[in-house]
C-alpha cells in the first residue's frame, strides 16, 4: 500500500477524526437547540432519557420567578394588644462580593421554596393546612424571630405570607395567606 493512495492507518485517524468532529457538533446543537423557551425544541431533550447527554441550562430558569415573597409577623403582648405587622423576611441588597461569597441567599431561596410550597399546597389541599410541613417550617422560623425580639417574650404571634413583584412599587402586594394566632412559649421546640 502507497500512502499516496488514501488507505492505511492514516486515512482511518482521519475518518475518526471526522466523525468525532461530527457527533461533538451535533451534540453541541442539540444542548443549544434544547435551551430554547419554546417548548416545540423540547423535543430533542426528550430522546435523551437520563437528562444528562442535553443538558437544560437556561439562563434562569425553566420559568424565571416573576415576583418575591415575604413574610411578615405580628405579636401579642401581655395585654393582648397585637403590634404593627413587621418584615420576618428581608431580601439581603445585592454587593459586588456576593458574585463570589454569598451564603444568605440559601436563607432567602429556602423562604421562597417554603413559601411557594404553602402556596401550591392552599391551592389543591381541602385539610387542615397547619399540619402541612411548609407551613409548619413557616411557623418555626417566625417563631425564631420572635424570640429575638427585645423586651418581655409575647404571649402569641402570628404571620402573613404576601407575594409582591418587588420591582415595581405601582402593584400592591398580595396577601395569599394568614396564620392563626399561634401561642407562643420559650421553651417550645415548634416541631
Amino acid at each position: 500500500m502507497s500512502p499516496l493512495s488514501g488507505e492505511g492507518p492514516a486515512a482511518g485517524r482521519d475518518l475518526v477524526g471526522a466523525a468525532a468532529i461530527g457527533a461533538l457538533a451535533a451534540w453541541f446543537a442539540a444542548t443549544v437547540l434544547s435551551q430554547h423557551p419554546r417548548p416545540e425544541f423540547n423535543r430533542i431533550a426528550v430522546l435523551d432519557g437520563t437528562g444528562a447527554l442535553i443538558p437544560n441550562w437556561r439562563f434562569f430558569a425553566p420559568e424565571p420567578a416573576r415576583h418575591d415573597f415575604h413574610v411578615l409577623f405580628r405579636t401579642e403582648d401581655a395585654r393582648g394588644r397585637a403590634t404593627p405587622w413587621q418584615e420576618g423576611s428581608a431580601i439581603t441588597p445585592r454587593r459586588p462580593l456576593h458574585l463570589v461569597w454569598f451564603p444568605n441567599r440559601r436563607r432567602e431561596k429556602a423562604l421562597y421554596d417554603l413559601c411557594h410550597e404553602l402556596v401550591a399546597v392552599l391551592g389543591q389541599f381541602d385539610g387542615d393546612v397547619t399540619r402541612t410541613p411548609a407551613y409548619r417550617m413557616l411557623r418555626n422560623s417566625v417563631a425564631r424571630a420572635v424570640s429575638g425580639l427585645p423586651g418581655r417574650p409575647p404571649r402569641g404571634f402570628q404571620f402573613v405570607v404576601a407575594r409582591h413583584t418587588g420591582h415595581d412599587p405601582g402593584h400592591d402586594p398580595d396577601y395569599l395567606f394568614v396564620s392563626p394566632y399561634i401561642p407562643y412559649t420559650a421553651d417550645a421546640p415548634y416541631a
